[in-house]
């Protein structure tokens, strides 16, 4: 199909923020360069039909300004493939969203799977993410918008519904952080100290245990909540951070370490325990926590 000169240079330059007047040099070369994007993005979709402009709109929004060396490299890290799929899902196009359907929706739902392991949830996180990616929420456009093309999309939208599937476990819950923790931990007959402390000081505790929490940052308050109470295992949370599950493990294990030393200090200054006293406490409720996500992963 032959095209009117410099048709796409012409959309790509518009969409540049304060240069719509500009020009590059060698338009004759742009256009190519541009023409050459939107051939090779359509390969992987060819049952896919977004027309040339609109998807140069979208393309110019990740890329660079500068001149046609600039542009080329630029385009070399993105995935045109993913982003044209993302673009025609955006406008709504069928053929798009059927391919979605077949593509990726049973990648997410194992996601989901990963973090709800009953499985009650999928089906309402799945249309939740659906609408949260393709149509948006009050106030926010398609968050499908929001993927920039650098990375996989498929790794991409994993993230995006592991948040989902935290979101929907999360908003069932009303009991507090420190509560929910606590509540975590059986505490056997048989151990006498915490048996003790949580008969006559459980207050104590509960205060330590909260002024912790808070002095942790916001991500590693966060962490926590996501591994030992809504059951999100390394591997779903090594996707939703777009890290390695060894990462995550390694952020969990120094998370840890810093909380139960500050409900150390807490207790030993609080309660006049001694260190010994505190560190078997301690050792319990780092295994009782162990024992609760256990069970988490063992859900059917």
């Amino acid at each position: 199909m032959t095209a009117p000169s410099c048709r796409l240079t012409e959309v790509f330059l518009a969409q540049e923020s304060g240069q719509g007047a500009a020009r590059h040099e060698g338009q004759d070369a742009l256009e190519g360069l541009l023409e050459r994007a939107v051939a090779s993005a359509r390969t992987p979709w060819p049952e896919i039909d977004v027309p040339a402009e609109a998807f140069v709109r979208w393309l110019s929004t990740r890329l660079p300004a500068g001149d046609v060396e600039t542009l080329e490299r630029a385009l070399g890290t993105l995935r045109l493939g993913d982003l044209y799929l993302a673009c025609a899902c955006e406008r709504g196009d069928r053929a798009a969203l059927a391919a979605f359907e077949r593509f990726y929706i049973p990648d997410l739902a194992a996601a989901i799977q990963q973090v709800d392991r009953s499985g009650s949830h999928a089906d309402d996180v799945l249309q939740v993410l659906r609408q949260k990616l393709f149509v948006g929420e009050p106030g926010t456009g398609p968050k499908i918008r929001e993927y920039g093309g650098r990375g996989e999309l498929r790794r991409w939208l994993r993230a995006v519904a592991v948040r989902a599937s935290i979101d929907a476990l999360r908003a069932a819950r009303e009991i507090p952080v420190e509560d929910e923790l606590l509540d975590a931990i059986e505490v056997p007959a048989d151990h006498p100290e915490l048996s003790h402390l949580k008969r006559t000081s459980l207050a104590e505790l509960k205060l330590a245990l909260r002024d912790a929490l808070g002095a942790l940052s916001a991500r590693e308050r966060t962490l926590l909540q996501q591994y030992y109470l809504d059951g999100a295992n390394l591997e779903a949370l090594a996707a939703l951070y777009r890290v390695s599950p060894s990462a995550v493990s390694r952020s969990l294990a120094k998370t840890r370490a810093t909380l139960m030393g500050r409900v150390r200090n807490a207790l030993m200054a609080r309660l006049r325990l001694s260190g010994r006293e505190v560190d078997n406490i301690l050792l319990l409720v780092q295994s009782q926590l162990e024992v609760s996500r256990s069970m988490l992963d063992g859900r059917s």
